[in-house]
């Protein structure tokens, strides 16, 4: 569009905002990006693009909510639908936050005598919070970030202490030193190993312990030490270095975490103790994610396995009830099954999603290519076949490009091809049904596991075990893995016991 046909008449634009389609999601943030994108190509006084922005940040207050919504009831990555809607949310924010770094740059570029600072300091707090919102929603939906956007949060930071403005805050909000801790601790989470639901809880952990968070210069620090080292020069989140006293950088700086991990431990130990005597999954998934959120912040996870460059086609297959459909030969009826276990009526999984071995190791793969109807969300098991072998593995971490078709997994190798089984607890409730699973038999290196969508798990509980030779009752002894959306379990018969 001609620069000089976009409206900039504030009445106007508030009219259009609006009018806009705010239940269909997809359309109306495409417009809202859209709109941004256009304001940011006009000539005009930065105030006055400051005021037309404050129109868009209440049209983004009546949206974001229903965006939020929308992704609690569906994962980012889970279908071509919602990853197209990811792909329009993340541009949508990254205009937002381009509009207000444009802004402030234009505002600081202008001298003027007895000029107040509030506008500048309330435009260095906004593109401070848009760049919060744009980190925000590119890890929920494990997009990844542009180059310059760390160096741009970094001269955010630096201007900030320059002027002295670093406590400086929104009525309501968080200060600007704080917002920047609430960066720098998301900055270093591996989110694209989460699922939806434990990504908003390390966010919110991550926005209550970004108070405790100290920036220790290294020309100050009194000897050397491991830790997350930030540069104020890179364009880069805080790095697990080696940090050494260094009074020829001044730009540099050492997370003291110390005080946020004695915060997480104390509420990992209270945790610990109340879901010790219950059997709520949410406690017990809130304690996962907070052990491995304090293991995570005190050290980083390190590559176990080297990997080497692959070049071949996988069939890939997702979920555990679409896995037990194909493993049992294409078919949801179970061998030997009673007349009330008929799964003639149910349709068919998704077809198999064809994806490229970009890499492998001794325990894993990396994937890329267009997932199709198959959710290849963090935490998901899989069924990978290659060259006529087929391997049970879980996706560990997910990364989706920015157009929204392609997505890049990390996937690890559980075991070999699963057999069918249907499972249910021995003590019932009415209405209990059996569910399907997957088994991987006992060999010479390994026990024979279980493996169950939710988390059905507690020590030696019993489970009736149906498989094409029919029934027996088995005691789960130990918890082999587990994720958001299946426990791995290893079992025995109940006799051993």
């Amino acid at each position: 569009m001609d620069p000089q046909l976009v409206d900039t008449q504030p009445a106007s634009v508030a009219a259009w905002l609006e009018r806009l389609p705010y239940t269909d999601l997809a359309e109306c943030g495409k417009l809202l990006g859209q709109g941004l994108h256009q304001l940011g190509r006009v000539p005009m006084d930065p105030m006055q693009r400051y005021k037309l922005l404050k129109l868009y940040l209440k049209a983004l207050d009546r949206y974001y909510p229903l965006l939020e919504n929308d992704a609690q009831h569906g994962d980012a990555v889970a279908s071509p639908k919602m990853r197209l809607l990811a792909a329009i949310s993340v541009k949508l924010f990254a205009n937002l936050f381009l509009a207000f770094k444009q802004t402030l740059n234009e505002k600081l570029a202008r001298q003027a005598l007895l000029e107040r600072e509030q506008p500048k300091q309330e435009l260095l707090l906004y593109t401070m919070m848009a760049a919060r919102q744009y980190l925000n929603i590119s890890q929920q939906n494990y997009c990844p970030l542009p180059s310059g956007f760390w160096l741009d949060c970094h001269q955010l930071y630096g201007l900030a202490l320059q002027r002295g403005w670093q406590d400086k805050s929104l009525a309501g909000d968080d200060t600007l030193a704080v917002i920047y801790r609430q960066l720098l601790l998301l900055g270093l989470t591996a989110t694209n190993r989460l699922s939806t639901s434990d990504m908003q809880l390390a966010r919110q952990l991550a926005y209550d312990l970004a108070k405790q968070v100290e920036l220790l210069p290294l020309a100050r620090l009194p000897e050397g030490r491991q830790g997350y080292v930030l540069d104020l020069r890179e364009d880069a989140p805080p790095r697990y270095l080696p940090a050494r006293p260094s009074p020829s950088q001044p730009d540099c700086f050492l997370l003291e975490l110390s005080g946020a991990l004695a915060s997480m431990r104390k509420s990992l130990a209270q945790l610990r103790k109340i879901a010790s005597g219950s059997a709520s999954t949410m406690l017990n998934d809130e304690v996962r994610l907070l052990s491995g959120l304090a293991e995570e912040w005190h050290r980083p996870r390190r590559r176990r396995h080297n990997r080497e460059d692959a070049h071949a086609q996988a069939e890939v297959t997702a979920g555990v009830a679409a896995i037990w459909h194909r493993v049992n030969g294409g078919s949801w009826q179970p061998a030997g099954a009673d007349p009330d276990e008929d799964g003639s009526h149910l349709r068919p999984p998704p077809a198999s999603s064809l994806l490229t071995i970009a890499n492998r190791s001794e325990s894993g793969y990396l994937l890329r290519g267009q997932p199709l109807e198959q959710p290849l969300r963090a935490g998901e098991v899989l069924l990978l076949s290659l060259a006529g072998e087929a391997r049970l593995c879980a996706v560990r971490w997910v990364l989706m490009q920015p157009a929204g078709a392609e997505v890049e997994c990390g996937v690890e190798i559980l075991g070999p091809q699963p057999q069918p089984v249907r499972a249910m607890p021995s003590i019932t409730h009415s209405g209990d049904s059996f569910q399907r699973g997957l088994r991987l038999p006992a060999s010479a290196d390994a026990p024979a596991l279980l493996l169950l969508p939710g988390h059905p798990f507690s020590q030696l509980r019993e489970f009736r075990l149906r498989d094409e030779n029919g029934e027996q009752l088995v005691r789960v002894a130990k918890l082999h893995q587990q994720s958001p959306h299946f426990q791995l379990m290893e079992y025995r018969p109940s006799e051993q016991f």
